[in-house]
């Protein structure tokens, strides 16, 4: 069956002497493998346009008892080209996509992870600054996308100002329950991590309707770093299939 669907390149490996399998994120259909034929061939368009954190259309013949299906064509949807030349954001980028490929799976479309990752990634090939703090932003959506959201316990903080936030901060001490997915004056088990004066107030300013304030959020690189750990806990703790990420190799040369 011949079918479309957009769709979101996660990686590529050779096959053969010309051609590649590469693994999509696609809308319609979940991770989907295609085989690309004469990939690697010298006048082959599709060496220019199926690249890491391509957004693409495409067509492709869909059998669902095949575990590699064919390309017939494909076209960008969204240029990711600013990414790619721009070793931060490509850093950023590889930790969100290797996290997200491992959350879907074959044959079981995510619509609403599917139009985030689009639009964080039209965002950020457009995005003029510094974006490497906002990846504990990006592992809180894709929890609550995938049912985990995250509850800020502490009542009424998250409606005032940054400033007054701190100074009410600095009076409490706050933890990330693992458990029960909350930031809380108190821990509710032993898998809960007491939270430095940053990260509380990030926490708090992600989970409130201030997050575009994260964008200039003064993050020292060893706290990101450690909420950046407390997140993968939480996901690895409520979602199967969660590992270590071999991309932060690369990312966290820039944390």
């Amino acid at each position: 069956m011949l079918t479309e669907s957009p769709c979101i390149v996660l990686k590529s490996v050779d096959f053969k002497e010309s051609s590649k399998i590469v693994t999509l994120f696609c809308k319609e259909y979940g991770k989907t493998a295609v085989l690309v034929r004469g990939f690697k061939k010298k006048n082959s368009r599709y060496a220019g346009i199926m690249r890491f954190g391509s957004v693409l259309e495409t067509q492709f013949y869909y059998k669902e008892s095949r575990s590699v299906q064919t390309i017939k064509d494909a076209e960008i949807r969204l240029s990711t080209l600013k990414i790619e030349s721009d070793f931060p954001k490509m850093a950023l980028s590889m930790a969100f996509l290797e996290l997200v490929g491992q959350l879907i799976q074959e044959g079981e479309p995510n619509a609403e992870l599917f139009d985030f990752c689009e639009r964080f990634l039209g965002w950020l090939n457009d995005f003029e600054g510094e974006a490497t703090p906002l990846f504990p932003y990006l592992q809180l959506r894709i929890a609550s996308i995938m049912g985990f959201s995250i509850m800020d316990d502490a009542d009424g903080l998250h409606e005032l100002e940054p400033n007054e936030i701190v100074r009410q901060i600095g009076l409490q001490t706050f933890y990330f329950n693992i458990v029960s997915g909350s930031v809380s004056p108190n821990p509710d088990s032993e898998l809960s991590f007491r939270l430095s004066l940053q990260q509380a107030l990030y926490l708090k300013l992600a989970l409130s309707e201030k997050k575009a304030r994260l964008l200039t959020y003064p993050f020292a690189k060893a706290e990101l770093k450690k909420l950046i750990y407390h997140l993968d806990v939480y996901l690895k703790h409520h979602i199967e299939g969660i590992r270590d990420r071999k991309s932060d190799a690369v990312f966290e040369q820039i944390l």
